[in-house]
């Protein structure tokens, strides 16, 4: 009897624990989850996919603070690329580089969006689409520095590696062969890459380059470089320069001579005369000089100003049993300077005690330009004085000095002062410096005209 009692009061807690989880249970809300097509279907390794969707219950509620991965199914099995949060509304956006699976192949994606549900929220997907990580071809361009070779010369190839949207790359391995033997590219920036040929000879040269990245496809091609043989060329052609190249009288000047052949090729013995001519008067005369290295300078101080002319008469080329006459001759015409580097003008003007003083750097004259003026005079301390703009102004005792703040007084420009003195002023001490300070004029200028 009481085993009896017993197995009825069990079964009537049973029943009683089942009614109550009855009760108390709650059915999963269903959700619908919503993958948005990629902005690309097609992509590349490094590029950035975005993945954006939505989780919303059947009513349209979103939701809200769960997370949502991002899976690729590829022969039955899933991978998480990547996860993700919903916002209050349900949406969630997340990101993942693209990268491909095997060098050799394309990788083919099935990826759609999946939710594993929570306590109140049941599990869904969304359905499928397809990504496609494609190799690349890398993109290469070979450039020369010169069109045409000649024996003797070097090239440089310069090689220029970079994506199919022109971005610069490196890639991880190079590998260069020039005539069939291994050689070593130099990087000189990102995605640019060059070789220097040994001297060539004819007829062809051949580069051939293998580039490897992660990512794209074995890049190996080839360039060739044609030599030509330089044809025998009798004559010289000279370069002639000098310093300073504004010549001024009374300083030397250095005449610089560089001997050539039509080919542009250092012509090392070459026997020439050297004058120097102003109208029928010759001023130097240097005859039979050799060269032994295609260079030569001379040096010669100019008394005077005006327009020369100097000659360079070539004789022959070569020494000895291989001297080959040549008869050649270049003109080269000089405009010296005269030495004065300024013409100063001092002129009272017809009202009160104004004065204006002109300084005008004459192209006719040396090609300094000037930076500062100082003016020296009676009274120029109590002196009102106006200058351009550009000219900084300074009073110590009797002597005014001017800068220049802006550009220098050059050749053929005025620099013009207005003053207002005390008195009469005769004449006006000047002095005129260059950018390091060094004096290149200075005298002394008359007032002419002055009226009180």
């Amino acid at each position: 009897m009481l085993i009896k009692s017993l197995a009825i009061s069990l079964g009537i807690m049973l029943l009683l624990s089942a009614a109550f989880v009855t009760v108390n249970a709650q059915p999963l809300k269903v959700t619908i989850l919503a993958l948005d097509p990629v902005a690309s279907s097609v992509v590349a390794t490094g590029d950035e996919v975005t993945f954006t969707g939505t989780l919303a219950t059947a009513t349209g509620a979103g939701v809200a603070n769960v997370t949502v991965n991002i899976i690729e199914e590829r022969d039955a099995k899933l991978t998480v690329l990547t996860t993700a949060e919903t916002d209050g509304n349900g949406a969630f956006v997340t990101t993942w580089i693209a990268d491909i699976a095997d060098p050799a192949q394309d990788r083919i994606m099935s990826v759609f969006a999946s939710f594993d549900g929570v306590s109140s929220y049941g599990a869904s997907k969304s359905g499928k689409q397809t990504v496609k990580v494609a190799i690349q071809d890398m993109q290469v361009s070979f450039k020369f520095d010169k069109s045409n070779y000649f024996n003797g010369e070097f090239a440089i190839f310069t090689l220029q590696f970079s994506s199919p949207r022109g971005f610069p790359i490196d890639p991880e391995n190079t590998r260069g062969i020039y005539d069939g033997v291994t050689v070593s590219l130099e990087r000189k920036s990102e995605g640019v890459y060059v070789y220097k040929t040994p001297p060539l000879v004819p007829p062809t040269h051949t580069l051939q380059v293998i580039a490897e990245k992660h990512g794209y496809k074995l890049f190996n091609d080839a360039t060739t470089v044609s030599v030509f043989a330089r044809q025998q060329a009798i004559g010289v052609l000279v370069n002639f320069d000098w310093t300073p190249s504004e010549v001024v009288e009374g300083l030397p000047v250095s005449f610089k001579l560089a001997f050539t052949d039509p080919n542009r090729i250092i012509t090392p013995y070459v026997n020439y005369d050297f004058t120097i001519t102003r109208g029928s008067e010759v001023v130097l005369d240097i005859q039979n000089q050799q060269t032994t290295d295609g260079t030569a300078e001379h040096v010669h101080t100019f008394v005077g100003g005006g327009k020369y002319k100097a000659t360079i008469n070539i004789n022959g080329i070569g020494q000895g049993d291989l001297f080959t006459p040549v008869t050649q001759v270049y003109d080269f015409d000089i405009d010296v300077f005269r030495s004065i580097a300024l013409e100063v003008r001092a002129k009272a003007m017809q009202k009160g005690d104004a004065m204006r003083v002109d300084f005008r750097n004459s192209p006719l004259t040396a090609a300094a330009r000037v930076y500062s003026v100082q003016l020296t005079f009676d009274g120029a301390s109590d002196a009102k004085i106006r200058a351009p703009s550009a000219w900084d102004v300074n009073v110590e005792g009797d002597t005014v000095t001017l800068e220049a703040s802006g550009s220098a007084l050059d050749t053929g420009k005025i620099l013009r002062l207005r003053m207002v003195v005390e008195g009469t002023v005769d004449t006006v001490e000047w002095s005129a410096m260059d950018q390091a300070g060094d004096e290149v004029s200075s005298g002394n200028a008359i007032v002419r005209q002055f009226r009180i």
